[in-house]
């Protein structure tokens, strides 16, 4: 196929998308609704989670990103899923044997996988931000427990001014394809090889065949 081919195919059937974001996931129409991805483990996607649904208990699933012990009594936690980010705000008022579960917490490293059940609650003024769609809410988390506790990581994918360099993260690729411009590089990567086949299969009589198969 031709470059000219090409962009004509990607264009026409990107264009009703949109931009591509780094993170994205169907959003209810319903407030009250759990989210379209919602399974028996949670509620919603950290993608599908906004100001609307502010006084909503929900439960979330996702790796830990980043933790911030600010007192004895307060614990900041970034979540994060294939969807989006939520900021989690654990406190030892709401969460019954906080000291546990807090030293459970410092204890994690970058990328091990929670589940956390809480309420929506609006940041205070002037904590908002306003660059994310989950930048005007936190979640003042009720419960929350570990699912599995990474190893210490080669290196942090999502630290960008601490990445090594380039033969470190080829031998850890695995690492490597998490960092949010990969990221969004795979989903750019997908939705254009949809587009292709989409395009063939309404304007030919082309059949896909996957040789692997035959």
């Amino acid at each position: 196929m031709n470059r000219q081919l090409f962009r004509k195919i990607t264009n026409r059937q990107l264009a009703p998308l949109g931009p591509v974001p780094l993170q994205h996931a169907a959003k209810s129409t319903s407030t009250n609704a759990a989210g379209a991805l919602a399974t028996s483990m949670r509620t919603h996607t950290c993608g599908d989670l906004d100001a609307t649904n502010i006084d909503q208990q929900v439960r979330l699933c996702g790796w830990v990103q980043n933790i911030r012990v600010l007192s004895d009594t307060l614990v900041f936690v970034q979540l994060r899923d294939a969807y989006g980010t939520m900021q989690l705000l654990a406190e030892q008022s709401k969460i019954p044997q906080f000291k546990e579960q807090k030293r459970l917490l410092e204890q994690l490293n970058t990328d091990s996988l929670i589940k956390v059940v809480g309420k929506v609650v609006r940041r205070p003024e002037g904590m908002a931000k306003t660059t994310a769609q989950t930048g005007e809410i936190e979640l003042l988390v009720d419960q929350i427990q570990v699912l599995n506790s990474a190893e210490p990581l080669p290196f942090n994918p999502h630290v960008k001014n601490k990445l090594p360099g380039e033969d470190t993260r080829l031998t850890h690729r695995y690492l490597d394809l998490r960092r949010p411009e990969l990221q969004h590089n795979i989903r750019v990567r997908s939705k254009a090889t949809m587009a292709i086949r989409q395009f063939m299969d309404d304007n030919s009589k082309l059949a896909a065949i996957d040789y692997k198969s035959l």
